[in-house]
C-alpha cells in the first residue's frame, strides 16, 4: 500500500520585511491516517526568522473548530473568486464579440463604398 504524504489544505505566508523571515500559517483537513486512525482538522504555524524555525500545532477540538471555519471561508472565497474569473471572462468575450460585430459592420460598409464605386464607373 503506497503511503500517502499529508499535507495542508491551505497555507498562507505573511512575510517580515525578508525574505526568509516570515510566519507560515497551514490549515490541515480532517483525515484517516495510514493506520486508521482519524486526524481531526487542526492548524500550524512554523515561524521562519533566517536559518531557525520555531513550530507550533493546535489539535484541540476549538483548533479543529477553526480550521474548519477557516477552511470553509477559504472554501467561499475560491467559489467568489471563481464566479468573479467566470464573470470577467464572460465580459471579455462580449466585448471581443461586440468588436467583432463592430468591424464587421465597418468592412461591410467599405464593400458597399466599393460596389458604389465600380457601379458609378
Amino acid at each position: 500500500m503506497k503511503k500517502m504524504a499529508n499535507k495542508p489544505r491551505y497555507t498562507i505566508r505573511v512575510y517580515m520585511g525578508a525574505k526568509d523571515k516570515y510566519i507560515a500559517l497551514s490549515l490541515w483537513e480532517a483525515r484517516t491516517d495510514e493506520h486508521g486512525k482519524f486526524r481531526p482538522a487542526n492548524i500550524s504555524m512554523i515561524i521562519h526568522n533566517g536559518d531557525i524555525e520555531a513550530k507550533a500545532s493546535m489539535r484541540t477540538e476549538t483548533a479543529a473548530r477553526l480550521a474548519a471555519v477557516l477552511l470553509s471561508m477559504v472554501a467561499e472565497a475560491e467559489k467568489l473568486t471563481m464566479k468573479e474569473r467566470r464573470r470577467i471572462s464572460i465580459e471579455e468575450r462580449f466585448e471581443e464579440q461586440f468588436l467583432l460585430e463592430d468591424e464587421e459592420e465597418e468592412i461591410l460598409e467599405n464593400v458597399e463604398e466599393i460596389k458604389a464605386t465600380v457601379n458609378e464607373e
